[in-house]
């Protein structure tokens, strides 16, 4: 290792550009799920792209409410496409999300996963028709069973 070097990790590098971009919550608690769930079922590259903010893909739902923050995750989006040439899109939401939780209109709270869902839909659309090559896929994740709680996904 070079002098100043603290960790050389042992994965090879790959020049490749991935032609998938995952887009997801932050919430690490579903980080290694979601991973698992796109590299073997999805048969998504291990280095696909990954776009997370805290709500996924609710940025994007945000053009006519907060421009600001639609054009922030829009703009990012539109670069991954253009640089990396990507084929496929795909947006995963999750159960017990706080970012949703936190969303309320006045004193009322939504359901989350009735909105999540309205909300993957939404987007999913507003992206076919701006990015009519592109593939797009929805999925909501959720908690199943007991002892331990398994993570299901079912597209949307």
């Amino acid at each position: 290792m070079a002098a100043g070097t603290i960790y050389e990790s042992t994965v090879p590098w790959n020049p490749k550009r991935p032609d998938t971009v995952i887009i997801s919550c932050v919430d690490g608690r579903w980080r290694a799920q979601i991973q698992e769930f796109t590299v073997n079922y999805l048969k998504a590259d291990l280095h696909a792209d990954f776009l997370a903010v805290p709500g996924g893909i609710e940025p994007l739902t945000l053009f006519d409410l907060v421009p600001k923050d639609f054009n922030f995750f829009r703009r990012r989006l539109e670069s991954l496409v253009e640089a990396h040439g990507t084929k496929r899109i795909v947006a995963i939401a999750h159960q017990d999300c706080s970012w949703y939780k936190q969303r309320k209109v006045f004193s009322f709270t939504i359901d989350l996963r009735e909105r999540q869902i309205a909300d993957l839909k939404k987007v999913a659309a507003r992206l076919r028709e701006t990015l009519p090559d592109i593939t797009v896929e929805t999925y909501f994740a959720r908690l199943e069973g007991q002892d331990p709680e398994r993570v299901v996904f079912e597209p949307v």
